[in-house]
């Protein structure tokens, strides 16, 4: 009988320390993923708060707020204005998607 358990002993602390090191490395995965959701949560709101304070300080100051920057410039006649509608029937064009 002594034998017996001489020879499972070493072998339960191995398989032991092996379950203790998985679920040392699983709870750290855990807690990593969490930390990346907290950080995408923080920063969602955050931009929520500046987006709303720059379209608070452009009406105030006169300005016309879009919420594309790149052609906040282009509401008057230009070449470069996009294109967001299609006048004519019958010829097709690409119409981009926002």
């Amino acid at each position: 009988m002594k034998h017996k358990i001489l020879f499972i002993l070493p072998r339960l602390a191995g398989l032991t320390l092996l379950i203790g090191l998985a679920s040392l490395v699983l709870f750290l995965l855990f807690k990593l993923l969490l930390l990346g959701i907290g950080i995408s949560v923080i920063v969602l709101i955050a931009g929520k708060i500046i987006s709303k304070a720059r379209q608070k300080w452009a009406e105030g100051n006169g300005l016309e707020w879009s919420g594309n920057p790149y052609f906040k410039e282009l509401q008057h006649n230009s070449s470069l204005q996009p294109i967001t509608h299609h006048k004519r029937q019958g010829t097709p064009a690409i119409i981009p998607i926002h």
